[in-house]
């Protein structure tokens, strides 16, 4: 099993927001909901549109593109165009780091 790998501090990753980091070749976007911290692949599955620049709505994740929505626990698509989930990793908070473990 591979390592968590400190992305950024916690405390710099207000409520509400998002950010895109690239950890070990992999683009991910870190998501803060309240005191929840998740991570997912960085690109819908339906166009390859970064999720980054997209927007939260309560615990979904919207693309920017076309509108397509992800659930931010499972990442599974929730609703069209895109059809195909986005892959989710570990994610915890130590010593105020947001660390991410790729497989």
């Amino acid at each position: 099993m591979s390592e968590f790998i400190p992305v950024f501090e916690y405390d710099s990753l207000s409520p509400g927001t998002m950010h895109h980091v690239e950890v070990q070749g992999v683009s991910i976007v870190v998501v803060r909901v309240g005191d929840t911290v998740y991570a997912l692949e960085d690109r819908c599955t339906h166009e390859e549109f970064p999720l980054s620049d997209g927007w939260l709505d309560n615990e979904n994740l919207v693309c920017a593109f076309h509108g397509a929505r992800f659930d931010l626990k499972t990442g599974d698509a929730l609703s069209l165009p895109a059809y195909e989930g986005v892959k989710t990793f570990p994610v915890r908070v130590s010593k105020n780091n947001i660390e991410i473990q790729i497989d």
